[in-house]
């Protein structure tokens, strides 16, 4: 409340969800969690719960974003449009999912093998960890980050002016692009 922590309360999952990683919106209506609950499509999967009331709901398999392969480590853009999560085809890739009508969109792969683990933060950077294996041992884990790219426009426009009578002057606008 106001910004701080307060009334903490244990909420009790069932211990069949086997809830890891989750990540709650910041509204705080959805609670995104990796499983190896029934009815996924691969060994672990990316669910859902909703809050409604201050009661967290059955989960929800997000159907449009699990594959066969390992999907974990779900985190939601803090305006709740990208859903960001680890892939491991063998070794872990980052993934990105947007919220288009309501539905999460097929992901498509952000960034390559050996990252996973993703956060951002309110400008739009991506944080995430890249693993370092050697003989099948992760030997350690370093944190990296990707700053959303801003790409330059080109606006040209024409304005008369008594010299010569027509003159183009550029601006660039920069635009936050990921």
């Amino acid at each position: 409340m106001d910004g701080q922590w307060g009334n903490w309360q244990i909420v009790d999952f069932k211990p069949e969800y086997e809830v890891g990683e989750l990540h709650i919106t910041a509204v705080g209506s959805e609670l995104y969690f990796h499983s190896s609950l029934p009815g996924g499509q691969g060994g672990v999967d990316i669910w859902a719960a909703e809050n409604i009331d201050r009661v967290w709901q059955e989960p929800v398999n997000i159907t449009g974003v699990n594959s066969i392969h390992t999907d974990n480590w779900p985190f939601v853009s803090q305006d709740g449009a990208e859903l960001w999560f680890t892939r491991a085809i063998g070794a872990p890739e980052l993934y990105r999912s947007k919220k288009v009508n309501g539905e999460w969109t097929e992901p498509v792969k952000m960034f390559s093998i050996f990252s996973g683990e993703s956060s951002m933060d309110n400008e739009g950077n991506i944080y995430y960890t890249h693993h370092f294996f050697k003989d099948d041992v992760m030997l350690e884990a370093d944190i990296y980050i990707a700053r959303k790219k801003q790409e330059q426009i080109l606006i040209c426009s024409r304005n008369f002016n008594k010299k010569n009578g027509t003159d183009c002057w550029m601006r660039f606008i920069s635009v936050m692009m990921l």
